[in-house]
């Protein structure tokens, strides 16, 4: 059955219109539902999906009747952040919003570091990559739809009482992963680097708030891989 996030879903009613044209569009043209085929709803409010059957479909319209609910416990039951530097190209950050959902992430802060380079994005593209989540969302069978900042300027101070990981390419000083003591039940953040990595500033600005220093591997890895490999590792070993 396909699945659509719906935000203005009335789950106490049994019956519903849908009225997006898009939402339409994709069900009629490109999924080519029919009258009596089922499909899952859910807005994110509680911990269930909705599954209606298609009742009419009309020019404008389609009518659809609940016919069960199911318990969904996707949800990872810590909270994962991540703060990652804004990287070079749009595409990538498409790629990593698309697989950090995928995975699991709560809230997404793509910061300016010193060695980020010169990306404009317009209000357009920032509702391009909203989308992109809520298709991610409904593709894995997450619930919550993450938020997604853009910073020009930052203060990390307020996190200090967060468990804090920042990645680097040095060994020296550093521990890994398997070596971390996670405290799940902390707000974990992890922090990216840009191309290029984060500037001899930046870290000491980190050290300095005592976040935790994580190499990750003998090979470098690129920004919109780095973050997805390790978000998996600290989730799967709760």
């Amino acid at each position: 059955m396909q699945r659509f996030y719906l935000k203005d879903l009335q789950t106490s009613d049994y019956n519903f219109v849908l009225r997006d044209k898009d939402m339409i569009h994709q069900l009629i043209k490109v999924l080519r539902v029919r009258v009596w085929e089922s499909v899952i709803f859910f807005d994110g409010s509680d911990n269930y999906d909705y599954i209606f059957r298609v009742k009419n479909i009309l020019d404008k319209s389609i009518e659809f009747e609940q016919i069960d609910r199911k318990e969904n416990n996707s949800e990872i039951d810590f909270e994962l952040n991540l703060y990652q530097a804004i990287p070079n190209k749009i595409e990538k950050i498409e790629y990593i919003i698309q697989k950090w959902v995928e995975i699991w992430v709560k809230n997404f802060v793509f910061f300016r570091s010193e060695r980020s380079q010169k990306l404009v994005l317009s209000d357009n593209k920032i509702d391009r990559l909203q989308k992109i989540a809520v298709e991610a969302v409904e593709q894995s069978g997450r619930l919550h739809i993450p938020e997604i900042v853009f910073l020009e300027k930052y203060d990390f101070s307020p996190l200090i009482k967060n468990q804090n990981i920042f990645f680097h390419t040095i060994w020296e000083s550093s521990k890994t992963l398997k070596k971390m003591d996670f405290d799940y039940k902390n707000t974990i953040n992890l922090f990216i680097w840009p191309e290029w990595g984060f500037s001899d500033e930046e870290l000491k600005k980190f050290e300095n708030m005592f976040f935790y220093r994580v190499h990750l591997w003998d090979r470098i890895l690129r920004t919109e891989t780095a973050g997805v490999s390790s978000a998996f590792y600290i989730i799967q070993n709760k």
